[in-house]
């Protein structure tokens, strides 16, 4: 059984070993270098977790007699400058090899999105990587659909990215909040 959680700053470690894991086994999937992310201190990492709202699949391992858990994948949902608090954006997805096209992908994206709505935010967005076939069907399947708006990816200019985004139907009544006040673990069969 595949669980799915939103976690907090006591978590800074775990979030930090599995991005690590991320940009060791995908480095051209994300902004960030390897070498960067892995000299970062614990504030910088307490903090990253504080600007978003971090969701961590974790799946059931046999470690000598006892069942523990793994994380399998990860994604963030965080507000980008100047979205007014009614939209979020997907952003450091990413599921281990292993993992793939088992559903976990699907299920991080459903906690982001469910938390989202939940939240008051009117549509969530991502961007992918022109070439990242997988990740662009993964995108698909949960309902996002392309804007027609491109742009350079950030650590090498010469590709692109474009965005996608999911409307959510809410109203615009009520901004989300920042950092909402509690959360509650999401499990998935």
């Amino acid at each position: 059984m595949l669980r799915v959680e939103r976690v907090g700053e006591e978590n800074w470690a775990g979030l930090r070993a599995l991005r690590l894991r991320a940009l060791e086994a995908d480095p051209d999937a994300f902004g960030a270098a390897l070498a960067e992310e892995a000299a970062r201190d614990e504030v910088f990492w307490r903090r990253r977790v504080l600007i978003g709202d971090w969701f961590l699949a974790r799946a059931p391992e046999e470690a000598v007699g006892m069942v523990a858990e793994e994380a399998v994948g990860v994604v963030a949902l965080v507000a980008p400058p100047a979205s007014a608090g009614y939209e979020r954006q997907l952003d450091a997805l990413w599921v281990a090899p292993a993992w793939r096209g088992r559903g976990v992908g699907e299920a991080l994206i459903d906690a982001a999105v469910a938390h989202a709505a939940r939240h008051g935010a009117a549509s969530v967005s991502l961007t992918v990587a022109d070439g990242n076939g997988a990740a662009l069907g993964l995108y698909r399947r949960t309902g996002f659909r392309a804007t027609g708006e491109r742009s350079p990816r950030p650590r090498d200019p010469g590709r692109t990215r474009e965005r996608f985004r999911l409307s959510l139907g809410t109203q615009f009544s009520t901004p989300a909040p920042s950092r909402p006040s509690s959360s509650t673990p999401t499990t998935i069969r």
